[in-house]
């Protein structure tokens, strides 16, 4: 398991309340970002419901030989825990929770590499040498017209562009999708919901990281700058930082 510095920082912003979750557990190489969604009190309940059955989930199999499968036993691991807490959350969905779901982008960092599981629309970055590459795709309406070239300046896109196509717990949503990148010493990683992303982009994130200190710094001062450039939504980042081996 890769050597890690982690930080998480979250704020309410402009909201009554914050329905974004984190979780950074590096005795276990994973870091989470969820963002809930399904009203005042759904959206938060959602995305601790689906963090903390991840992590249980996880936490379970630590040590359990996996079985071989074509994606990769770290990748189908990651999908089962996801699978569950879909289930989780449709079991709870009534009353007052009965729209609730959430997004989540997660890392689980295994022998120097980084399996990267997205559903919604937060974000996984990864910059290495003060260049930022995004590690996920988004599940909007926005992003799938994007890809199947179509036009999104017309009011239809511009009116579902935050409609999210898949989330944990949304009736009919698809499994995580999940890639794997190699890591080394320096990289960071970012997760962040949208709250976080929109208000700082890629460019303002780098030169944010560049002001160096721990990870907790970067994280205090990812979600600081985003609120001051009026970010409204809940605000939420986690930050990774791949140290040498001991």
């Amino acid at each position: 398991m890769s050597r890690t510095d982690s930080g998480a920082a979250t704020h309410i912003g402009r909201r009554p309340n914050n329905e974004d979750s984190y979780c950074q557990k590096p005795e276990l190489g994973f870091f989470a970002v969820a963002d809930g969604l399904g009203g005042h009190e759904g959206g938060e309940v959602a995305s601790q419901l689906v963090l903390s059955t991840v992590v249980d989930f996880l936490a379970a199999q630590e040590g359990q030989p996996q079985p071989a499968t074509p994606g990769g036993s770290t990748e189908s691991l990651i999908v089962r825990a996801v699978r569950l807490a879909h289930h989780e959350v449709h079991v709870r969905q009534s009353g007052r929770l009965s729209m609730m779901a959430s997004t989540i982008t997660a890392v689980l960092l295994k022998d120097g590499e980084a399996v990267v599981c997205n559903l919604g629309d937060s974000r996984t970055f990864l910059v290495r040498d003060g260049a930022p590459r995004r590690l996920t795709r988004d599940h909007t309406v926005l992003a799938e017209m994007e890809e199947a070239g179509l036009d999104t300046s017309n009011p239809f896109a511009i009116m579902h562009r935050n409609s999210l196509t898949g989330a944990v717990g949304m009736e009919a949503s698809v499994d995580p999708e999940c890639d794997r990148v190699a890591v080394q010493p320096g990289d960071v990683l970012v997760l962040a919901s949208d709250g976080l992303y929109e208000p700082v982009p890629p460019e303002l994130m780098v030169s944010l990281l560049a002001q160096g200190g721990s990870a907790q710094e970067m994280a205090e001062r990812l979600v600081a700058k985003a609120y001051e450039r009026g970010g409204t939504d809940n605000i939420t980042g986690v930050v990774v930082r791949i140290l040498e081996k001991s």
